[in-house]
């Protein structure tokens, strides 16, 4: 097995997850080298933004889990995996609440939640790294996809290029796989599944596997039905 340890990311993550601010939403996950906008508007996390924003813009995002409306106000439960990103830019308005824009650096497991010093919660986080089997030839992993992403955007009603243009944001096979599913996935089990996934492999299999269906979908659907 081949485990890819990105030096330079791990070491700018390494001051933050052992002290890591989370910011708990439900059905919203944050991919590596993706974006994410967001609207800041509870007390709470206003201040972990401002928080995060003096310490260098390091959040989590992590999953509540079905239920959490029991305990929303206080520390309903939440998933191990989550997404850590950095705050790219942001926007505080008049009336105190942001609007920020996040930059997905990579996956973190969950492994403790520290007691509560501020309104926001904090954890204790290590660093997942993707992996895969020597035998995979991730250079076709990736043209796999690449080539699939130039079919759809040609069936695409508008954003066609742009989409193309994105896919160039990611470096590696993985990377791809992450951008991809950030933007064109919808369905929700899905997503989380691949957030879980550290798999290259797999996950480029499985985001390759709904990328055929939306373009067989959209082959199906005359031109002027597409959106």
């Amino acid at each position: 097995m081949i485990i890819a340890r990105p030096q330079k990311l791990t070491r700018r993550l390494a001051q933050h997850l052992p002290k890591l601010p989370i910011f708990p939403l439900y059905r919203v996950q944050l991919f590596p080298r993706a974006l994410l906008p967001l609207y800041i508007f509870e007390p709470r996390y206003r201040e972990l933004t401002a928080h995060c924003l003096r310490s260098g813009g390091t959040m989590a995002i992590a999953s509540l889990l079905p239920g959490y409306r029991e305990d929303y106000q206080g520390r309903p439960p939440i998933r191990r995996t989550a997404g850590v990103g950095r705050i790219v830019a942001h926007r505080q308005n008049p009336d105190g609440t942001y609007n920020i824009l996040l930059l997905g650096m990579a996956r973190v497991r969950i492994e403790t939640e520290l007691p509560p010093l501020a309104s926001f919660r904090e954890v204790q986080a290590v660093q997942l790294f993707d992996h895969w089997r020597k035998s995979y030839d991730l250079n076709e992993g990736q043209r796999t996809l690449t080539a699939l992403v130039q079919k759809l955007s040609v069936l695409l009603p508008k954003g066609g290029p742009a989409l193309v243009e994105l896919t160039k944001m990611a470096r590696t096979a993985g990377e791809l796989s992450d951008v991809l599913a950030a933007s064109l996935l919808s369905d929700s089990r899905l997503r989380l599944r691949l957030l879980h996934c550290c798999d290259v492999a797999l996950r480029i299999d499985l985001v390759a596997d709904a990328l055929m269906r939306l373009i067989a979908e959209l082959q199906s659907t005359p031109p002027s039905e597409r959106n």
